[in-house]
């Protein structure tokens, strides 16, 4: 396996269990949260280390036989759906 496929999925691993961790905190967060969107929060929040999980399988399989673009994309998916889920609960307090 090339380094760029262990060094990716070292991260998302790591990342799977922060992930995890992130989305307990967030869920008791949210739980607190009286916005009309909540129930999108709470399967966002169950959706961060799922996408790492995402991500680490993606990169193993798509590496060397997909363009590159597709296995940068699987790459930056966790970071960015990360941001986005980070962003949502900032505009919700």
């Amino acid at each position: 396996m090339p380094l760029p496929v262990i060094i990716n999925s070292l991260v998302c691993v790591a990342g799977t269990v922060l992930g995890a961790l992130f989305a307990v905190a967030s869920i008791i967060s949210i739980a607190n949260m009286k916005v009309p969107w909540v129930n999108l929060l709470l399967v966002a929040a169950l959706l961060v280390p799922v996408m790492f999980v995402v991500s680490g399988v993606g990169v193993a399989i798509a590496y060397g036989r997909s363009p590159q673009p597709v296995v940068f994309g699987l790459v930056a998916l966790p970071w960015l759906y990360g941001t986005g889920f980070v962003l949502l609960m900032l505009k919700s307090f």
